[in-house]
């Protein structure tokens, strides 16, 4: 029976899903006027009749589309790290007419590791990692026979040994094949808000 010594090292690794978000310019209104995203979405602001524009109201202004123009046009803004809060906006020609928005920007919750990692030995040279996942999300297992790396993964010296999605916290498990002795492993949570 060949012996296999595992050290298990837990590790989360923040990956959000963008999402694209359209508010329409109409004549004298922005559709929808308010809007809550989260850190990371783009915001696309899409005007086809009147002279408008679309400028953040501030001292030092985030975003601007430029000059009010009566060409149509399609302006985007990307709401990435480290913009959070709310960005209040208007067109500069009508905001004495309530031509005025706001996108409130939600920062990702934090990437929560797995908890209670147990170990079982299936066979000589497999195990079963079993995890309570405490958020949906991809998981992946790096592992190494190098004590001596001081690098995460993924990274020269690591090898990517499974992967799993997780499609609801609870309990998570992955079967390990083929690892070679006084293995290191390391479980990379890419959590999804």
């Amino acid at each position: 029976m060949k012996k296999l010594w595992i050290c298990i090292v837990l590790f989360c690794a923040s990956s959000a899903f963008a999402t694209l978000h359209t508010v329409t310019v109409n004549s004298l209104s922005f559709s929808p006027a308010n809007i809550t995203i989260q850190q990371g979405d783009t915001v696309r602001w899409v005007k086809t009749i009147g002279i408008h524009n679309v400028a953040e109201i501030s001292p030092t202004p985030v975003f601007r589309s430029g000059e009010p123009t009566g060409s149509a046009f399609t302006y985007s803004f990307v709401f990435a790290a480290p913009l959070v809060g709310t960005y209040n906006y208007r067109c500069e020609v009508h905001a004495a007419s309530g031509m005025i928005g706001s996108v409130t920007v939600e920062a990702p919750a934090p990437c929560l590791p797995p908890e209670n990692v147990v170990i079982a030995w299936e066979a000589d040279d497999q195990v079963a990692l079993h995890w309570v996942a405490p958020q949906l999300g991809h998981y992946d297992v790096y592992g190494t026979s190098d004590a001596t790396l001081v690098t995460p993964p993924p990274s020269a010296g690591w090898s990517l040994v499974a992967g799993e999605d997780v499609p609801a916290p609870g309990l998570a498990s992955t079967i390990l094949n083929s690892l070679s002795a006084q293995q290191f492993l390391v479980v990379v949570h890419s959590c999804s808000q």
